[in-house]
């Protein structure tokens, strides 16, 4: 008993690194694509740690980037998932990163249905389009957030330590796993804001894990899982790497890195 909850303890700490890696990977990819397309359309754009400023104006199309970057990652990340079989802590971080990707973006697309000055708005607003497909935009939206947060909950009861042949024990593990690493990997990623900047980020954490509402709902549904029962160590490479991505965006990004062409 006493070795099984060891296990479980380990496991909630790799998902905590796991969770907190995937937001930081996300944010980063998607300032990435906010970079690129600024510099395709002439923006002059400056990489902070926590977000992306245009100095120029111009074409407000740039705006698009980061959510067509995390979204085409998402699905590239997915395929490379599907192609493994060990579960242990490295599949589990890959698992909450391309998560993260496609919350990233989805969670983008819904917000413009609350705000059409955000940055997927701003995307619309340039393209011209009609009024509808706001509307629609946020559909689609809602409809990724939804379908993440059940296709979640088969993968992350795959990480079972033990049978979950009940529904309260399959909550209760997505509980531990899932939201859990929701408080933690929250907490994690924190060093990575900049204080008082005007960064969406500061909104967007504490929506990091929305999906994982759908997970809960979804983790009770009878589904055969094979549950991996091999004892879990704490993925310490998930942590480094962390880490050094926090710090070296803190760094290299710190001031506002101005990227040029």
């Amino acid at each position: 008993m006493q070795t099984r909850r060891s296990d479980l303890a380990a496991l909630v700490v790799n998902s905590s690194f796991g969770f907190a890696l995937g937001t930081v990977m996300a944010l980063l990819a998607y300032q990435a694509g906010l970079v690129a397309a600024g510099l395709l359309f002439n923006r002059e754009p400056r990489w902070y740690p926590d977000r992306v400023e245009f100095a120029a104006s111009g074409s407000d199309a740039a705006w698009s980037g980061g959510i067509v970057l995390v979204l085409l990652l998402g699905w590239a990340l997915a395929g490379i998932y599907r192609g493994g079989s060990r579960y242990d802590g490295t599949r589990l971080a890959v698992l909450w990163v391309l998560l993260h990707f496609f919350r990233q973006g989805f969670l983008a697309l819904l917000r413009v249905f609350f705000d059409e000055g955000s940055e997927a708005g701003l995307a619309l607003a340039a393209a011209d389009l009609p009024e509808s497909l706001t509307v629609v935009t946020a559909v689609l939206g809602a409809a990724g957030l939804l379908a993440v947060g059940l296709l979640a909950a088969p993968a992350l009861l795959r990480f079972a330590l033990e049978d979950l042949s009940t529904k309260k024990g399959r909550i209760a593990f997505i509980g531990l796993v899932g939201v859990g690493a929701w408080l933690g990997g929250t907490l994690l990623a924190l060093p990575l804001l900049v204080p008082g900047s005007a960064s969406a980020a500061w909104e967007l954490l504490p929506l990091s894990g929305v999906f994982l509402i759908f997970t809960l709902v979804a983790s009770p549904e009878p589904r055969q899982i094979y549950a991996e029962r091999r004892p879990a160590q704490l993925a310490w490479g998930t942590l480094l790497l962390l880490v050094v991505l926090m710090a070296a965006a803190r760094i290299f990004l710190g001031d506002g890195l101005v990227i040029t062409i």
